[in-house]
């Protein structure tokens, strides 16, 4: 029999498997331990490589991460984007590598994926999306700006983001195009599990802006807390939060996202308990 020490070198070891989900080849990899399953999905162009010490510390307090590679994303094959295809590779991966109801965190694009997936399994104990807000495409979406000034403000942001655009691979190009036909708070009002939209501070991002474009994304930062309030308000499952870090909490500050995932599964269970 393996000694104390020998058992958990061995738990803690990660485990790289390929998974073929229809013809597309998905990466994923089990960061080891023995607590309850959480599935780490990262954002829109990333790698699994981005929770390599947030799964450390994970592992470290009693759950057992496994984070994956998206479909056209680090080590998984080139496929066609759509959330359609993305939540069955997720569902693919869950069954695959024996993952009991797990917690769903995911960052940016993978945090829209998680949203979608809390309306969709009911049995999830959490769904996480962390920062995971998308881009300004409507009129509609400055808080504080009269329409004449939303409308330019639309169109100015589009245009700016179209330029930052050229150059990326076709792939991303059409995960944006999802992303941004995306009607994110509709997918939180669906939601039949659990769900925490954890953000960033969204001024941040105000330095890779024009001058003139600062005030339409403090509109646009106005508008998105707006909503989450109003989506927090309307189901008993959504909460909001917030870390004083940019666009990647899970890079920035593991610590603190560790404290804030934990807090809340055990104020879930608590009231789970209660109730």
């Amino acid at each position: 029999m393996p000694g104390k020490a020998a058992a958990k070198a061995v738990a803690s070891m990660n485990a790289i498997r390929q998974l073929v989900i229809g013809d597309v080849p998905i990466l994923t990899e089990d960061h080891g331990g023995h607590g309850g399953d959480v599935l780490l999905l990262h954002g829109g162009g990333r790698t699994r490589g981005d929770w390599e010490v947030f799964a450390g510390l994970l592992r470290e307090s009693g759950f057992r991460p496994v984070s994956m590679d998206l479909r056209g994303h680090g080590e998984s094959g080139a496929a066609p984007w759509s959330w359609r295809e993305a939540l069955a590779d997720v569902a693919a991966v869950v069954d695959e590598v024996g993952l009991h109801r797990p917690v769903i965190v995911g960052h940016s694009l993978g945090g829209m994926v998680a949203a979608l997936w809390a309306g969709e399994h009911p049995e999830c104990p959490l769904a996480v999306n962390l920062d995971g807000h998308g881009n300004p495409t409507r009129p509609g979406q400055f808080l504080g700006l009269d329409e004449a000034s939303a409308a330019r403000a639309c169109r100015e942001m589009t245009l700016f983001l179209g330029e930052m655009g050229q150059g990326l691979p076709a792939s991303l190009v059409q995960v944006m195009r999802e992303v941004d036909a995306l009607d994110l708070f509709a997918a939180y009002r669906a939601a039949l599990c659990p769900l925490l939209v954890v953000s960033g501070d969204g001024m941040a991002f105000s330095g890779m802006f024009p001058e003139h474009l600062v005030s339409a994304w403090e509109a646009y930062c106005a508008w998105l807390r707006h909503e989450l309030k109003a989506a927090e308000r309307e189901s008993s499952l959504v909460r909001e939060a917030s870390l004083p870090t940019g666009h990647d909490p899970h890079l920035e500050d593991p610590e603190a996202l560790l404290r804030l995932l934990v807090g809340h599964l055990g104020q879930l269970n608590q009231e789970e308990r209660s109730g």
